[in-house]
């Protein structure tokens, strides 16, 4: 469907999240999974069969993950927006009503050269207070990633990734330690912030004004509704609607750079952790 509402959600007593209460990212170069309590768990970049710089949805105890989580138990509601894969999160808590718009952004060229992330916060009553977590993958033991912070944000080191974490002025109590970020944020009514990551693999990193960061979420879902007018299927029909969202969540899967279709946007995952079988079945 196009839309969900929920209750607060509660990770199981391990830390895991059921997979349908994940939603998808994309820029036609990797997708990332982000949960319905705020917390992306898993993109490879820079591409698909990249390394994960988060992968949570793994290693729920040690794994990397990007956390945006109302402090305040919520009630949540999210949509992709209408012919987009920009996704919506609307948290409701006692004290306010805030709206997450999240974006793997492309520009108005297309594809960017580096991988942008993009999470804007907007405040739509009362307020709302958020705690913010960053913490890259160490790709199943394999690195040791750690953290510096600079007059533009913090630059995370992972193996060959180069990685920066972006935010407005509105951030408070930001502690960036070796191997994690941690911060807060409080909304208020018509209030806007926003949080990013950029990412390049073996090449410098841009940091592009906040402003074009801000912008380009738009940008991305104009260009999704494009895309979507492209689909030809008939106007009048009442399948219409579903037809286009599942064209939008198969087009995830379609790597950009060569054209050919992903088989999932995951890796394997197993039938049961710590055991050799898996639902790689395709």
């Amino acid at each position: 469907g196009n839309s969900h509402s929920d209750t607060t959600p509660i990770r199981d007593g391990k830390g895991w999240v059921k997979l349908e209460d994940y939603a998808c990212l994309g820029d036609g170069r990797s997708v990332a999974l982000t949960a319905k309590d705020g917390s992306i768990d898993w993109w490879c970049v820079p591409n698909m069969d990249s390394l994960p710089l988060f992968d949570k949805i793994m290693d729920a105890k040690d794994g990397g993950y990007f956390s945006l989580n109302p402090v305040e138990s919520y009630t949540v509601q999210r949509r992709y927006k209408e012919d987009s894969n920009v996704l919506e999160t609307t948290y409701t808590t006692n004290s306010g009503v805030a709206r997450i718009t999240e974006s793997l952004n492309s520009g108005s060229a297309g594809r960017l050269p580096w991988c942008e992330l993009a999470r804007r916060i907007e405040g739509v009553s009362g307020s709302v207070e958020f705690y913010i977590q960053l913490k890259p993958s160490r790709r199943n033991n394999t690195c040791n990633p750690y953290i510096q912070s600079n007059l533009h944000g913090q630059v995370i080191h992972v193996d060959g990734l180069l990685v920066m974490f972006r935010h407005t002025g509105d951030l408070y109590e930001i502690n960036p330690s070796d191997t994690i970020i941690t911060a807060r944020l409080k909304t208020q009514p018509k209030s806007r912030s926003l949080i990013a990551i950029l990412a390049s693999e073996s090449e410098p990193l841009a940091i592009p004004l906040l402003s074009l960061i801000d912008e380009r979420i738009d940008i991305s879902d104009t260009a999704w509704k494009l895309w979507t007018r492209r689909v030809h299927y008939p106007v009048k029909s009442i399948y219409r609607a579903q037809v286009l969202r599942s064209s939008l969540a198969l087009k995830f899967l379609l790597y950009s750079p060569s054209g050919a279709s992903t088989a999932a946007a995951t890796s394997l995952l197993p039938e049961k952790i710590g055991q050799d079988k898996n639902w790689a079945y395709r």
